[in-house]
């Protein structure tokens, strides 16, 4: 019995993504009809109505089937996990709570955007020739012609509006929600047929034509973003919970410091989510064990043979500086697929300017000068960044490590991957860690460098997809469907007398309890009627909550449940058997041969 009742509950539990079809979760304002959501009801909802929960609707075509007793619209709860490099990380959300729990120290490398989105010309299109590219980047948008404009000029504005039509019809961003779009990988350049050269993909500048006006007042993109790939391609194991999160009312909010990290550029970050650090989680930084010999990272081979690279990591002063953390989905160059990051954004208060840069040249550049909006802080790049310390006065610079990781010394050992060192320049990491790679994407300073494992990242995280709880109308008594917009709602009640004090101490002081409540009118206690309960008098009453009552909502989404990636490949069997199933009775054998674990010479080895 206890093994059936985990079953029960863990249902609620299981990453969708191990089911084969695609459904859209059900309204959380309108009714509700179970028929038309039997597997979302299942897989989403499957608290509504389940037994023992006082649920007190049995029929599923009832509209106020997926409500609380009080009128109020049950929740869509979905759990997952992402893992790298043999660490999870798991995603929850209950309650339009997003919950995010990984490890302590989570390694982050630094990238800064540098003002341009890449957009990628589509198989089989026409391209934009690779002579044009600089004339593409002044297009305007299409141009009409002037009455008694010459030769010369309706030939510049034929050709530019043709460049025009091709890049609005032809180029898109990398995006997850683009899958009929077939980006044109592989190499910049494509040569068509008869010899003509296309550009693969083109960086154009946040406030070119192609994005409208969206970006015309935006912020100047110049600060360093902090990240680390936290998921594998597309996220097999948490796709539910992440489609789920990234769609509520509060994703894809982006606070003053992801902006100036460009994180709101939604063609560059496809979704973010920005999270709260839980009360013990932090920020540390590598600082040094205090020997300016040893502390730095080491350069060279006769270095690295020579020297040990002393490391102190210690907790940011998060009083001193500024934080926003995010978790967000983006894809690398050439790869259509799209992982989950950590990501955040540090500023500290008394350093802004060692902080900023934006480098000065470039469209990007040219465009922030001439509109004259915003300063421009600095055009030096800092690479070698200080931050104020937990009980440390001054502030003290930060070191990368010459390897991919701190966690990361058994790569080759397990064979997992190549054993990678840290790459040391921004700029696009889509082949690393061989060639001469970047750190991040392609649209980053080079000059920028990550900082390899200076800063690590606590990955214990929390966030309101929705109001927060802090609202005082949130969940009263008449925020259920029935009593929308009414401040009043009308109770009923069996009668009986409540209170009466029958303890010897308070008869013999005779005490009265002031807070006596008789709903009978003479004072009597109704005993349990048994069988006979409705001959028990029924007392209405009205409260009124002085304001009208709110409830937590939710958007919409459309699911996709067919398997991803390495999830293609499993049996049902072993999708049957997930992580949080493991008392399923199907899988008690394969269980039980799974952690029967064998040491071989160097390591464990599970026995298949």
């Amino acid at each position: 019995m206890l093994a059936v009742a985990l079953i029960a509950v863990l249902l609620l539990l299981v990453p969708l993504d191990c089911l084969k079809s695609g459904v859209s979760s059900p309204s959380s304002s309108g009714g509700v009809h179970a028929a038309s959501y039997t597997k979302i009801r299942d897989m989403l909802f499957g608290h509504s109505g389940a037994c023992n929960t006082q649920h007190g609707r049995d029929d599923r075509e009832d509209p106020d089937y997926y409500t609380t007793n009080s009128g109020i619209p049950h929740l869509p709860a979905a759990s997952g996990f992402m893992t790298t490099h043999g660490t999870p990380r798991f995603m929850s959300v209950f309650e339009q709570t997003a919950i995010v729990i990984g490890e302590p120290k989570h390694g982050m490398w630094r990238f800064q955007e540098n003002g341009y989105i890449r957009v990628y010309r589509a198989q089989g299109r026409r391209g934009i020739p690779v002579e044009k590219r600089e004339q593409v980047l002044d297009l305007a948008g299409i141009v009409l012609l002037n009455a008694g404009a010459g030769e010369e000029e309706k030939q510049r504005v034929d050709e530019n509006n043709k460049l025009y039509g091709v890049l609005m019809a032809n180029y898109k961003h990398i995006d997850s929600k683009h899958s009929t779009f077939e980006y044109a990988f592989g190499e910049e350049v494509f040569e068509a047929e008869g010899g003509e050269k296309w550009l693969n993909w083109i960086d154009l500048p946040i406030f070119h034509t192609k994005f409208g006006s969206k970006y015309e007042y935006h912020v100047p993109v110049d600060l360093p973003l902090w990240y680390c790939q936290v998921s594998s391609a597309q996220f097999p194991h948490l796709a539910a919970a992440w489609d789920l999160i990234k769609e509520q009312p509060g994703a894809n909010k982006v606070g003053p410091l992801g902006k100036r990290a460009g994180l709101d550029i939604r063609e560059n970050f496809n979704h973010v989510v920005r999270f709260n650090l839980f009360e013990d989680a932090g920020i540390w930084a590598n600082i040094g064990q205090g020997n300016p010999e040893t502390d730095p990272m080491p350069k060279t081979l006769e270095e690295l043979e020579e020297r040990v690279q002393t490391l102190n990591y210690q907790r940011v002063d998060m009083s001193r500086v500024t934080v926003e953390v995010y978790i967000m989905e983006r894809a690398y160059h050439n790869y259509p697929e799209t992982y989950i990051h950590l990501a955040l954004v540090l500023l500290d208060k008394s350093n802004e300017e060692s902080y900023s840069y934006i480098r000065p040249h470039g469209k990007y550049y040219d465009n922030l000068v001439q509109k004259g909006r915003y300063p421009i802080k600095s055009v030096t790049p800092n690479n070698n960044p200080t931050v104020a310390i937990e009980n440390e006065s001054e502030l003290k610079q930060i070191y990368g490590i010459p390897g991919y990781g701190h966690h990361h010394m058994n790569r080759l050992k397990l064979g997992v991957g190549p054993g990678a060192g840290c790459p040391t320049k921004g700029g696009d990491a889509s082949i690393y860690p061989w060639g001469d790679t970047g750190s991040a994407y392609p649209t980053n300073y080079e000059e920028i460098t990550p900082l390899c494992d200076a800063i690590l990242t606590d990955i214990k995280l929390w966030t309101n997809l929705d109001k927060p709880w802090t609202d005082p109308a949130l969940n009263l008594g008449n925020a259920g469907r029935e009593f929308e917009g009414e401040t009043q709602v009308n109770y009923e009640v069996q009668a009986n007398f409540y209170g009466k004090y029958t303890d010897p101490y308070n008869v013999a002081t005779g005490a009265v309890n002031p807070h006596e409540l008789d709903f009978t009118g003479d004072r009597a206690v109704q005993e349990n009627p048994g069988e006979g309960i409705s001959d028990v008098p029924v007392v209405e009453f009205t409260l009124d909550f002085g304001r009208v009552g709110t409830a937590l909502s939710y958007n919409d989404v459309a699911l996709d449940f067919t398997p991803r990636q390495c999830l293609v490949q499993e049996s049902a069997a072993e999708r049957s058997c997930h992580w949080l199933l493991a008392y399923y009775s199907s899988c008690v054998e394969r269980r039980s041969k799974a952690f029967a674990l064998e040491k071989g010479p160097t390591n464990y080895k599970v026995i298949s």
